[in-house]
């Protein structure tokens, strides 16, 4: 049977609150689709087993055309290298099992895929934040850290500017020629960016994804109208998550980068000298003192710094290695 669309939902001990939404979102979509569409759950090793619970046995024997497959590998590339060859169809959409669709998600991807054939990723243009729990004042003012977004219709295909129209993977839909490309490009190990891992947060493996569509020639972008919800536990939205998390991104950009473009290893990235380095984050720190509404956003710059010099120290195999690695231990960011 030939589909249309697969569903991916990728995901490592979820908290079943968010998961039973994501799954009650889903079935008026699969629905809809009838025959067009196939899900796979990737359980990427979660302890209990996500088949064990009531909620995901009952969306298993409503949605029809679904895999429920265990990937042994700890990593969301290698789960989503399990979905992408689990599944057939030429359009992949990856949900995270906080994100929430909207009942049109498909209807719309699919106008977009049929009308922009060079464009090979599309992503949503609105996404909401909702916290499921109490959680400090300074997020509710803060959700575009949980990428809470409404952009303008946005396409393109140059490296230089991917941040202007490059989706995250909250939600994003891949054609197959670049999920092609992307999975033969770490089997054989160009690429090497595992992704969120277990309790790690290290990130890159998105826009990998994206990058891989480009060197096919392909454009990415976002859609207005394009809407899913982003759910966000206390467990995520707290201070020290969110350090980790800036640590996170900022640390996987440089090694997914040179690994995408090996020829960017030319420009020579080099850290600073441990006085440039003591000096920035002292600026930083004084910065904290004399800004105290600005406190927090200040550790995440500071999360942002350490993380940029561990990824370059990390791409570089630099001899200071193990010196950026106990700084970012004195952060309590590793």
């Amino acid at each position: 049977m030939t589909h249309k669309f697969a569903i991916a939902i990728c995901t490592y001990n979820p908290d079943l609150r968010l998961l039973t939404r994501l799954l009650s979102a889903l079935l008026p979509i699969i629905k809809s689709g009838g025959e067009t569409v196939e899900v796979i759950i990737v359980d990427n090793n979660s302890s209990p087993a996500l088949n064990s619970y009531s909620e995901v046995q009952d969306f298993l024997a409503k949605a029809p055309h679904t895999q429920y497959i265990i990937e042994p590998k700890q990593g969301l590339s290698a789960a989503r290298c399990r979905a992408i060859k689990a599944t057939s169809s030429p359009i992949v959409v990856f949900f995270d099992d906080d994100n929430e669709p909207a009942p049109d998600y498909l209807d719309i991807l699919s106008q977009y895929f049929e009308k922009y054939p060079n464009v090979g990723v599309w992503g949503p243009g609105h996404i909401e934040v909702e916290y499921m729990d109490a959680v400090d004042s300074w997020f509710l003012d803060h959700k575009y850290k949980f990428q809470q977004r409404k952009q303008p219709f946005a396409y393109g295909c140059e490296l230089e500017r991917w941040g202007q129209y490059c989706p995250n993977g909250t939600g994003f839909a891949v054609r197959r020629e670049i999920l092609n490309k992307y999975l033969e490009a770490l089997e054989s190990g160009m690429l090497r960016v595992t992704g969120r891992k277990g309790n790690q947060l290290s990130r890159g493996e998105d826009v990998q994804i994206v990058w891989e569509g480009m060197k096919l020639g392909f454009a990415a972008g976002m859609i207005p109208s394009l809407r899913c919800n982003h759910l966000i536990p206390a467990s995520k939205a707290n201070f020290s998550y969110m350090a980790r998390q800036c640590f996170g991104t900022s640390s996987a950009y440089i090694p997914a980068l040179l690994q995408s473009f090996p020829e960017k290893k030319e420009q020579n990235y080099n850290l600073p000298s441990k006085l440039q380095i003591y000096m920035r984050l002292t600026t930083l720190k004084l910065k904290q003192i004399l800004r105290p509404k600005r406190k927090h956003e200040i550790s995440f710059e500071i999360a942002s710094y350490v993380g940029g010099l561990y990824g370059i120290a990390n791409a570089m195999k630099s001899e200071r290695t193990q010196e950026i690695i106990n700084l970012a231990k004195s952060f309590q960011l590793l």
